[in-house]
């Protein structure tokens, strides 16, 4: 019976595989107190002062230098605070992480604290092999009162919270000034609305005899960027029940027809062109949503690029924007409040602070979002004021994003209309949902 429970929570592990980004930990004792007895006398035990027992947490994480050399001091900082806890720490590369992680839970032998999509909460919580957050350490309280909602509400499962959030990002818009200004638009400003976006997109799209040679707005679909356009119209992405809805609700339907239409109609992109980022790094084309993280990305592939970074363009005055994240979680077998201590250090102000001042990944502490220092450079400003406005993504599993990925190229690409397509979507990623929850 072991075996065959080992083997079933491995097939549920298995189905989020391609999902774990992050880094793991492992606790190994529990704190005790000693007493010790006079062998000789034979009288009562006398108690002596506790022997605090060090309590070992192992950490993994997905190997990249700068994240690995930033962990490493905040790893030093955190034993610095909690002598009897010890962090080991071990950086795996990246293509490696996801097979290692997974046998380490299929096999009972996972690390303490590690970082999954926050999509895959609900899945990990199904197959035991997580714990809540000890609420001696962090509150439900202290969790709802201090964290952005939209950064938090995903990682709680029956009212507990099994993880706090890390790589935050919502989705901005980015445009290349040379290119906005050549044609005669804003290149201060950029779009503000959804139809500015397509205006501008047409204008900044250029042909040669029929063959793209300028883009004006990398669009095919990246389901972030579709679910925040279905938010502003009034939509839904899932129902009461938590089951995937879009595919039925009419307004969510408007919606997604504006991306379809843009790229099918209005020709603002070709995947067939140039891939949409790299077009964007060598001013191939003109405009592009994406993540915060891609401040600083593009800073360093594309440093020619004159860039505008602005919100999300909005639909009625609201730039409603979509979260998405990864979370540090607890493993089943870890000590609750060692691990519990060092998710709330991770999940620190100024851990998160200096988070953001290095990687350009969002802080989820509402403090933060006019913190002085992070406020003082104008771009970041913008960045951490689109927290404002935001929402939960509930595509935040790699399963669910392939699914979603290849049914929106289909609506792009082929004939299918987008009440059949959307439909063929939303019947796939419910059957994944319900699989993975078996």
């Amino acid at each position: 019976m072991k075996a065959k429970r080992i083997l079933s929570l491995a097939v549920c592990i298995v189905v989020a595989a391609s999902i774990f980004t992050g880094c793991t930990g492992k606790s190994n004792a529990n704190d005790t107190s000693a007493t010790t007895t006079n062998q000789t006398t034979g009288t009562e035990p006398v108690a002596t002062q506790p022997v605090e027992e060090k309590v070992t947490l192992t950490y993994w994480q997905h190997s990249s230098q700068a994240r690995d050399n930033m962990m490493k001091t905040i790893a030093y900082e955190f034993m610095q605070a909690n002598s009897n806890i010890n962090v080991k720490m071990e950086f795996i590369p990246y293509d490696d992480y996801s097979t290692k992680l997974i046998s380490s839970l299929a096999t009972n032998a996972a690390p303490d604290v590690f970082q999954v999509q926050s999509g895959t909460i609900a899945k990990l919580v199904k197959a035991d092999t997580i714990q809540p957050l000890n609420e001696t350490v962090m509150s439900i309280d202290s969790i709802k009162n201090d964290f952005i909602p939209a950064t938090v509400d995903a990682l709680q499962v029956g009212g507990k919270y099994y993880g706090m959030p890390t790589d935050t990002q919502t989705i901005l818009l980015y445009w290349n000034k040379g290119l906005v200004s050549a044609a005669g638009l804003d290149a201060e400003k950029g779009p503000q609305t959804w139809d500015d976006m397509l205006s501008w997109a047409k204008k900044l799209t250029k042909f040669e005899k029929d063959k793209m040679v300028q883009s004006g707005w990398g669009e095919k679909g990246y389901s972030p960027e579709v679910q925040a356009i279905i938010y502003q119209y009034g939509g839904k992405i899932v129902d009461e029940s938590g089951n995937y809805a879009f595919a039925d609700d009419a307004k969510s339907i408007e919606a997604t027809k504006f991306f379809v239409d843009a790229y099918k109609i209005d020709k603002v992109y070709d995947t067939k062109f140039i891939a949409n980022w790299a077009g964007f790094r060598v001013g191939k084309v003109a405009m592009m949503l994406g993540h915060p993280a891609m401040l600083g990305n593009l800073k360093q592939t594309a440093p020619t690029v004159d860039l505008g970074v602005g919100l999300i363009p909005a639909k009625d005055g609201n730039p409603t924007t979509v979260v998405t994240s990864w979370a540090y979680v607890i493993s089943k077998k870890a000590d609750s409040e060692a691990a519990t201590k060092l998710v709330q250090f991770l999940s620190s102000t100024e851990v998160e602070k200096r988070w953001t001042q290095q990687t350009g990944e969002l802080p989820a502490r509402k403090a933060l979002l006019t913190d002085a220092d992070l406020v003082a450079d104008p771009k970041l400003a913008i960045i951490l004021s689109s927290l404002n406005d935001s929402k939960v993504g509930y595509i935040q599993d790699a399963a669910l994003y392939d699914i979603f990925k290849k049914g929106y190229e289909e609506l792009i690409l082929t004939d299918v209309s987008i009440e059949e397509g959307l439909k063929k979507i939303q019947a796939s990623m419910n059957e994944e949902v319900a699989k993975a929850l078996k």
